[in-house]
């Protein structure tokens, strides 16, 4: 029998979070779907080192972090097409992301389900 989010069991993901609790929590929700390797970054210049040396199934990135926006990296990541998603707690935000189109677009605070499923939805749309 299969689970709803499939798709994610084996995969690698990078998470690029600043907020230490919220990044703990998504790899721990990423490892219990089946995540073969999530690699965290809290800073941009983290997460650009991370993808110049490692190869990347999806990636969920915070709209902003550490006062920056994630919107150079995000263009970067669809140029490439590596799926990902975004993440933010400020709703006012979000219109920063509708460049992207129907990349999937998290609130938080999320539950499990919720970030599962945009995911799910951000590999299938790159496939």
């Amino acid at each position: 029998m299969s689970t709803p989010h499939e798709n994610l069991r084996g995969k690698r993901f990078l998470v690029v979070e600043d907020e230490f609790l919220i990044l703990l929590d998504i790899q721990h929700i990423l490892e219990s779907a089946g995540a073969a390797h999530v690699a965290t970054a809290a800073r941009l210049a983290e997460a650009e080192a991370a993808l110049t040396r490692d190869t990347f199934d999806a990636v969920l990135l915070d709209l902003k972090v550490d006062k920056e926006t994630s919107l150079q990296l995000a263009a970067k990541l669809a140029a490439q097409k590596i799926p990902f998603l975004f993440m933010t707690g400020a709703p006012g935000e979000a219109k920063q992301a509708q460049q992207f189109g129907d990349v999937p677009l998290v609130g938080k605070p999320f539950d499990s389900a919720a970030l599962l499923a945009a995911l799910s939805k951000a590999l299938a749309g790159r496939s």
